[in-house]
Formats: structure tokens, C-alpha cells, sequence
């Protein structure tokens, strides 16, 4: 009996954080549904799968993260770039909690940070500079470079969230 209701609580929580990267896709994804700050928006599903994986841990976090990034490619055309990227980021937030960090808060802005970076980074490189767009540079410091601080200063917000839904569903 005991068992029944501890595997009841897991997917009671892995379908609230299911349903939670969907409402935050839905809010990133779509026009107007969530604020711009003089043109940049938020990521909001990095932080949220960050935070994720730093709880489920390396295995789940990469499947979240696949779910994350396949919602993100179905709503931007990414061409799979967004799945493979959650993919190698769930899990390894996950990893580096189970092996060299502490699942923290402070780990949590940081991670979310340099994910970030590294994805806003990468984006301009390969979609601006690559490409050979003019302009280049101004679109680095006008639009991902205030993404990437607007997604860390909403972090926290993500970090306790997942920290709830975790600590209710938890088994004690």
C-alpha cells in the first residue's frame, strides 16, 4: 500500500513540472503573453529546466529537458537545436548536483546563468555572425545580452517553485 501511493506522488510531481514547462513554453513562446523589456524577452524555459534537473537529477532532467527543448522547436522552428541543447543541459545540471555541487540557490544562478549565456551566445553566433548579418554586435548588446540578465533575475522565481512542487511531493 505504501508503495502504491509513493509512485502515485512521483507521477503526481513529474506531471505538475510537465505541465508547469508547458505553461512556460506557452508564456515564452507566445506574442504578448509574457513582458519584453524594450525588446528582450525572457527564457524562461532555461531556468525552469535548470532547476528541474537540479532536483530530478541527471536522468530525468534530460528527459525534461528533451521535453522542454521539442516544445521550444515545435513553437520556433529550431530545427531540433533547442532539444539537443535542453538535452545536454538537463543533464548536466543533474550530473554536476549528484556529483560537485550542492542543490542550492546560489548553484541554481549560477548554472542558470552560464546556460543561459552559452545559449544566447551561441544563437548569435551561428544566426548573426556566421551568417555574416550586419550589425551584428548591436544585436548582441541590444537584444541577448538584456535576455540573458532579464532570464537570471527571474530565476529565483523558478528555482522555488520547482523547491515547492518537490517538497510537497516528496516522499518523507
Amino acid at each position: 500500500m505504501e508503495e502504491l501511493t509513493s509512485r502515485k506522488r512521483i507521477y503526481l510531481r513529474r506531471a505538475l513540472l510537465a505541465a508547469t514547462i508547458l505553461v512556460c513554453s506557452v508564456l515564452q513562446n507566445t506574442d504578448g503573453w509574457f513582458p519584453r523589456i524594450a525588446g528582450a524577452g525572457a527564457l524562461l524555459l532555461i531556468p525552469l529546466t535548470a532547476a528541474i534537473a537540479m532536483f530530478e537529477r541527471d536522468i530525468s532532467g534530460m528527459l525534461f529537458g528533451l521535453f522542454a527543448g521539442a516544445l521550444w522547436d515545435i513553437f520556433a522552428s529550431g530545427n531540433n537545436f533547442n532539444a539537443m541543447f535542453f538535452v545536454i543541459m538537463g543533464f548536466t545540471c543533474g550530473t554536476l548536483i549528484n556529483l560537485v555541487m550542492r542543490n542550492n540557490f546560489v548553484t541554481h544562478l549560477i548554472l542558470t546563468a552560464a546556460f543561459t549565456f552559452i545559449y544566447c551566445t551561441g544563437y548569435w553566433l551561428w544566426h548573426f555572425v556566421f551568417a555574416g548579418t550586419g550589425g551584428s554586435f548591436y544585436a548582441y548588446m541590444v537584444y541577448y545580452l538584456p535576455s540573458i540578465i532579464y532570464t537570471a533575475v527571474l530565476s529565483p522565481a523558478f528555482f522555488f517553485l520547482v523547491r515547492a512542487i518537490e517538497l510537497r511531493f516528496r516522499n518523507k
